[in-house]
């Protein structure tokens, strides 16, 4: 079990031996969880992950401009919005979008809207790999986008979860 001091949400412990490690924090009074899977295998490679955290707010910037750069291209960028559309009522549409009609969809409006994420960290083949999760409301919906990124902060792609 290791405490960590990051630049953004202080200390955190890891028990470096877990198969999976939640942490709830906190940036800018807005709850983060931040979640590292198969904790074992990192060994070194935990380092890594520490200086992704002391990166977060650049990250954040980095996913919002990678969605907004995405959309309507990407197909899963842009149904995880369309969906929304599909399944709310058109009060909460208002209340998320401002527009209860996806053709007056504003992208820009909402990434800037969005609130800050949570990161899901994974090591595969020995390489860190993580996802920066949002979510357009946790009151309305469950759905998250998940931007897939590397250890050198490449965006490698994206997925729609619920």
């Amino acid at each position: 079990m290791g405490k960590y001091t990051t630049k953004y949400f202080g200390e955190i412990t890891i028990d470096e031996s877990s198969d999976f490690e939640f942490i709830e924090t906190s940036y800018r009074n807005q709850a983060i969880h931040i979640s590292l899977s198969d904790c074992s295998l990192y060994g070194p490679e935990l380092k890594t992950c520490l200086g992704i955290l002391d990166r977060y707010a650049e990250i954040d910037v980095m996913a919002r401009k990678a969605i907004l750069e995405n959309f309507p291209g990407d197909e899963t960028v842009a149904y995880y919005f369309e969906c929304h559309f599909d399944s709310l009522e058109e009060e909460f549409l208002m209340k998320i979008f401002g527009v209860q009609r996806f053709d007056e969809f504003d992208i820009a409006r909402t990434t800037a809207g969005l609130g800050y994420p949570d990161l899901l960290f994974g090591i595969e083949d020995g390489k860190i790999n993580f996802s920066v999760d949002y979510m357009v409301s946790k009151d309305y919906s469950d759905e998250i986008l998940c931007v897939k990124m590397d250890r050198d902060l490449n965006v490698t792609g994206f997925s729609h979860e619920s």
